[in-house]
């Protein structure tokens, strides 16, 4: 049986940081407002997510909008922000044609990088926010004390949440890094030949034991209901064969909402020194 990597662990020495911080803010709580539609994957995170906060000291605001119109959407950020929301969390993935809004964010209350602005930091390794389900991967990484430098670590998925974002976080930690998605080719054959494999595809069951050796890390990025069920990426048969794996659930969900936490209190820390720099 492989170790797993649970994120439990991880979340709640996220969430020490989180405690800390709030305990400082003095009678200013941190302000965390979420805007999106009413559709289930995100009440059920939204709900989650509302329950994190509560838990330490975050006061959550959170607005539904019927439809995907800009000017709805826009209008209700406004209302959101001055009802003095510190950090603003948007619905991902949001159709394209709801780019306009989402350039409406300040770059400064953007706490899961969906702006150009906070994505240009990301591109360049400049200090800012990372989108949370990517550095929920990182932290993993970091608290099970796995080092990516010089190693192979093949990021199954391409999406802008994830995949493309993660891939340059890990460059950043001096992996080397692949990138799979639905057209690459021998797939099982890429993915065996790394030393991490990270599978962000929302796909249950893709990654299967000829995916892995049995020194394979493996982190599950995915999430799927299948007959009520919640399941990830990977296949119960993987966890008899690699080496350790996050399971799905109980992996890297909770330490996603542990971060958008976190990176609530980092914007707040952030905004408030370009304040004293003015």
């Amino acid at each position: 049986m492989s170790k797993l990597l649970y994120g439990k662990p991880v979340a709640d020495k996220l969430y020490s940081q989180v405690d800390e911080f709030v305990a400082g803010s003095g009678e200013h709580k941190p302000v965390l407002a979420a805007i999106g539609g009413s559709g289930g994957q995100w009440t059920q995170y939204v709900g989650s997510l509302a329950k994190s906060a509560a838990a330490h000291g975050v006061e959550f605001l959170h607005e539904e909008v019927a439809e995907y119109n800009v000017a709805d959407y826009a209008d209700t950020l406004k209302k959101l922000l001055d009802s003095g929301a510190d950090g603003v969390l948007v619905e991902q993935p949001l159709p394209k044609e709801m780019k306009p809004f989402v350039e409406t964010v300040p770059v400064g209350a953007d706490i899961d990088c969906v702006t150009d602005g906070q994505v240009a930091k990301l591109y360049r390794g400049e200090d800012g926010m990372r989108p949370a389900t990517a550095q929920a991967v990182i932290e993993m990484l970091d608290y099970y004390d796995i080092d990516v430098a010089g190693k192979h670590v093949v990021v199954v998925g391409r999406g802008n949440a994830v995949g493309k974002p993660l891939a340059l976080m890990l460059l950043q930690r001096n992996a080397t890094v692949t990138v799979c998605h639905s057209k690459t080719q021998r797939l099982a054959d890429v993915c065996r030949s790394a030393d991490v494999v990270v599978s962000a595809t929302g796909k249950p069951g893709l990654v299967t034991a000829d995916f892995v050796t049995a020194d394979s890390i493996v982190i599950d990025v995915g999430l799927s209901f299948v007959d009520g069920k919640t399941c990830g990426d990977v296949a119960e048969e993987v966890y008899d064969k690699c080496a350790a794996v996050s399971p799905v659930p109980g992996g890297v969900g909770p330490v996603t909402r542990a971060v958008l936490l976190k990176n609530l209190c980092k914007t707040i820390g952030l905004n408030k020194n370009t304040e004293k720099a003015k």
